[in-house]
């Protein structure tokens, strides 16, 4: 059984070719829904149907307006089709919109269709052979020469039929929408439906929506949910990638949503005011100069943009270079989206581009920023990974986001990683974090250099914080790329930790003999006083010893858990504390709480120590206190 495919037709073509009358004699759907168009006979707003082919296969069709005053919903329309139906009159031939909307097409990239010659009954076989001579000639000049032509009678059916063939092998060679990744719906209507709330219709450009999808209204980044999911009017389950879809958005004001906006479901879609690009200009556009404005047509987004040409003041016509595009509004592109260009007055199409970092930092012009863009568009995913990576070092970035900022797929840049030896991949706790091979090795030497110049000041000392390792590194303390190298690095034995200190694997606290003699003393005498051990003022005296050489003692066996300070004066030796931690325990699972009492006489100690230890296990997590007793916490250090 063949798999059912789902691609978007549009309608190109001048007004009152008969484009509406063409896609109600192929549907049998009458896609003029306003009472203005249905009363002056022409199309203002996009009309929408469903063509089944007799393969199957799905068009979802879009009838775009024909008069130049709608050109701006025209764009709208054909942002997302597969495959064009470009209809030519036959008592006309090629008019300014069939030139304009063509033009449009080809800025677009849409890949191929199909141009029908209507109102064929209206003319004889020789006007007929003259239009399409015409059209012919006004294509060699297009990316499409060669484009199939046919001759169709709306009103009397004739030619229909070979009409679908050709749309039928147009869809063969189409490649269906790719329904993995983020889902994007650029909204063209909203409206209210009493008794069911506010309603959103599209084209959907990628992924898939299902009935109550947690979603996002983009780009204000609204939470809202989908409900009652439609397709041409029929509920589904699931909308795919390709299809007409209506959504019913919950958790979202109807006033806070408007046309130009974006549904948009999954990770890795951000809003950008900026975009670097590839544009080119029309043959017949003026000569623009650097920062001059257009209105950029993105989806069903219309809005003014600002152009800064990176290596260039001027932009001839028919020229094409690359671009930085800043906004004043908010949208969310992706790398290899396609836009359009239009002059601010008189209001005409003057060319278009193609997204290559929809995320770019600002700059100006040189050559380092024309080659940066050379590689986004045409490098090798090798190449554009490690130029991502080396742009976030010393930083690392995962997976997930170097196919976001490439818009490559994961197995493709892994595959390229590994072949390439450009990055190096270290396990973090979200999946691997892939840092550039020099920054990589840089990191770990920076790493090891610092605890190596620690050791050599104050060799019974050797321990540095995170926070030390990432002022030598340049990394954030508590941030996920030095985390996760610093596990890495202990994992391979090369440093060692001691609860949030690090040290070189090799290192060891080097006490003199006397510290280490005065060790052995502190922890039997910590041992011997178990729960009711000696302050570090009476430990000085019971043991001997100095102040100073008590502090790096002390520091010695807290680091190597021969020790735990309860307080700054207080420490207990391990054994004892493991024994009061299970006495809480016990007694709040049998009883639910515990008071300072009854923890007091469970161990036979003075409240001075008893209180001591509900304070350092309410710090610690295991219990919390609640008026005058203590209850255990979901998560502590229950074992």
């Amino acid at each position: 059984m063949t798999e059912e495919r789902h691609l978007v037709l549009g309608t190109a073509g001048h007004i009152d070719h008969g484009k509406t009358a063409l896609i109600k004699a192929l549907t049998g759907v009458d896609t003029d829904r306003l009472a203005e168009e249905k009363e002056r006979g022409i199309s203002i707003e996009l009309g929408y149907a469903e063509l089944e082919l007799p393969s199957g296969t799905r068009l979802s069709v879009i009838d775009v307006p024909g008069h130049e005053r709608f050109v701006r919903n025209m764009v709208a329309g054909a942002s997302g089709i597969d495959i064009f139906l470009l209809v030519v009159a036959a008592d006309d031939g090629v008019m300014p919109q069939t030139r304009e909307h063509m033009a449009i097409i080809e800025m677009l990239g849409i890949p191929r269709g199909v141009v029908a010659i209507t109102k064929s009954d209206l003319v004889d076989e020789e006007m007929l052979e003259l239009v399409q001579a015409d059209i012919e000639e006004f294509l060699s000049g297009t990316a499409y020469p060669g484009t199939p032509i046919t001759t169709v009678s709306s009103k009397t059916a004739a030619g229909v039929p070979l009409l679908l063939g050709l749309l039928e092998t147009a869809a063969d060679e189409s490649t269906a929408h790719e329904s993995a990744g983020p889902a994007r719906l650029p909204i063209d209507r909203v409206f209210t439906l009493k008794g069911i709330g506010t309603v959103v219709t599209g084209t959907l450009w990628s992924g898939r929506i299902c009935d109550d999808d947690a979603v996002t209204l983009m780009p204000e980044g609204v939470a809202c949910r989908a409900r009652a999911v439609q397709v041409h009017d029929q509920p589904v389950e699931c909308a795919e990638a390709g299809r007409r879809v209506a959504l019913n958005l919950t958790g979202v004001d109807r006033e806070r949503i408007e046309r130009g906006q974006m549904v948009v479901r999954g990770e890795g879609l951000e809003p950008t005011y900026m975009v670097d690009a590839h544009i080119r200009l029309l043959p017949g556009a003026p000569t623009l100069k650097y920062g001059a404005q257009a209105r950029l047509h993105h989806g069903t987004l219309d809005a003014t943009a600002k152009l800064m040409f990176a290596d260039r003041d001027r932009l001839e016509p028919g020229g094409s270079c690359y671009a930085q595009v800043r906004l004043k509004t908010r949208f969310v592109p992706a790398r290899g989206d396609r836009f359009i260009l239009r002059s601010l007055s008189p209001v005409t199409t003057i060319g278009g581009g193609t997204v290559i970092d929809p995320h770019p930092k600002k700059h100006g012009q040189g050559d380092d920023v024309v080659n940066r863009l050379l590689v986004l568009e045409s490098g090798s995913a090798a190449e554009i990974a490690a130029l991502l990576l080396d742009e976030a070092s010393p930083g690392g970035l995962t997976l997930a986001e170097l196919a976001g900022r490439s818009q490559l797929p994961e197995g493709g840049l892994t595959e390229a990683l590994a072949d390439a030896g450009l990055a190096a991949a270290v396990p973090g706790p979200g999946g691997d974090v892939y840092f550039a091979a020099a920054a990589h090795e840089m990191l770990r030497q920076r790493i090891t250099a610092a605890l190596e110049e620690k050791q050599k000041k104050t060799p019974a000392e050797p321990a540095l914080a995170a926070e030390a390792l990432a002022k030598a590194t340049g990394l954030d303390p508590q941030g996920r790329d030095l985390q996760a190298l610093l596990a890495h690095m202990v994992e391979e034995g090369v440093i060692a930790a001691r609860k949030q200190l690090f040290t070189l694997a090799s290192a060891e606290a080097r006490l003199s003999d006397r510290q280490r003699a005065l060790m052995e003393r502190v922890v039997a005498a910590l041992d011997e006083a178990g729960m009711s051990p000696p302050s570090t003022t009476e430990l000085a005296r019971v043991a001997g010893a100095g102040g100073s050489d008590l502090k790096v003692v002390l520091k010695h066996l807290e680091e190597s858990g021969g020790a735990v300070r309860i307080k700054p004066d207080l420490y207990y030796a391990p054994g004892p504390l493991e024994q009061a931690r299970q006495a809480v325990i016990d007694h709040c699972q049998a009883g639910e709480r515990i008071t300072l009492a009854e923890f007091r006489d469970a161990l036979g100690i003075s409240r001075k120590f008893a209180q001591a230890l509900m304070e350092y296990f309410d710090r610690a997590g295991l219990t919390r206190r609640i008026e005058d007793y203590r209850v255990l916490r979901k998560k502590g250090m229950q074992g």
